[in-house]
C-alpha cells in the first residue's frame, strides 16, 4: 500500500471545500449550502464582506471582498470553492482563474454541462430566488449562450419564500417554504413545455429540490451538486 502523504503547514486538515457565505440572519436548514450538515464531507466556511445586494450589478469593492475571502480559504489548504449564493456567477472567471483552485461561483455553472449532457435538445429551467434580478450577465458569466434554451421561474411572488429570505424573516415554516418551491415548479411546468431538467440558482431551496424531482420527474440540480462534483475532483476517493 502506498504511505499516506498530506499537505504540511496548515492550522488543521480534512476540509478541501470551502464555502463563500455572506453574514445573513436567514435560516439555513439541512440542504442549504450554509448548513454544514447538507456536505457528506467537511467544509469550512468563509464570512464575505457585502451582501447579496453587492452582487446584482457587482464592483470593484465586492469582487476584491470575494477574492480576499477566497485567498484565505485557499491559504488554509482548501482545494475547491463553491458560492453560497447564485449571483456570485459574475465573479466566475476571475475568482476561478485568480485563486487556482476550483471554483463554482454558482449552481448556475452548470448549465454548459447540463446541455451537453441533454444531447443540446429541450429546455433548462431556472427557479431563481428574484426573477428580476437575475440578469442577462449572471447567465452569461455562468457559461450561458443563446444557443441554450432557459425558461426562468422567480420565487418573489412566494409569499413565505418572499418572507424569510427577500425580507429576512426568521421565523421559518419548511412545509409552508416546500410549497412554494412546488408551486413556483408548477408555473415552471406550464410556462416550459420541452423542460428537460431544472437548476435552483437559490442555494436556499436546495432543500427541496428531491420534492421538485418528485413533481416534475425530472433532473434537478443545486448548489450542492456543484459542490458534489468539485469534492470528488478535489479529493477523489481510492478505490485500490
Amino acid at each position: 500500500m502506498t504511505p499516506m502523504k498530506i499537505a504540511t503547514g496548515y492550522p488543521f486538515y480534512g476540509q478541501q471545500v470551502g464555502v463563500l457565505v455572506f453574514s445573513t440572519v436567514t435560516p439555513r436548514v439541512p440542504g442549504d449550502a450554509g448548513n454544514a450538515a447538507s456536505f457528506r464531507y467537511p467544509v469550512r466556511y468563509e464570512v464575505v464582506q457585502g451582501g447579496f445586494a453587492d452582487l446584482i450589478e457587482g464592483g470593484p469593492e465586492i469582487k476584491e471582498n470575494l477574492l480576499a475571502a477566497g485567498r484565505r480559504l485557499t491559504g488554509l489548504g482548501i482545494r475547491a470553492i463553491v458560492g453560497d449564493c447564485g449571483m456570485m456567477s459574475l465573479y466566475q472567471d476571475c475568482l476561478g482563474a485568480e485563486l487556482g483552485v476550483l471554483f463554482a461561483g454558482s449552481s448556475l455553472c452548470q448549465i454548459p454541462l447540463l446541455w451537453q449532457l441533454m444531447g443540446r435538445q429541450g429546455e433548462i429551467g431556472i427557479i431563481t430566488g428574484h426573477s428580476q434580478l437575475l440578469g442577462e450577465r449572471h447567465l452569461r458569466a455562468s457559461g450561458w449562450t443563446d444557443e441554450i434554451p432557459l425558461v426562468i421561474q422567480g420565487m418573489e411572488e412566494e409569499a413565505h419564500f418572499s418572507e424569510i429570505v427577500i425580507h429576512g424573516g426568521l421565523d421559518l415554516d419548511v412545509d409552508r417554504m416546500r410549497g412554494d418551491v412546488l408551486s413556483a415548479g408548477e408555473k415552471l411546468r406550464q410556462k416550459a413545455k420541452g423542460l428537460r431538467a431544472v437548476i435552483f440558482e437559490c442555494s436556499n431551496l436546495a432543500t427541496y429540490s428531491a420534492d421538485l424531482h418528485q413533481l416534475l420527474g425530472l433532473p434537478v440540480f443545486d448548489t450542492l451538486s456543484a459542490a458534489n462534483l468539485l469534492a470528488y475532483g478535489a479529493a477523489p476517493p481510492r478505490y485500490l
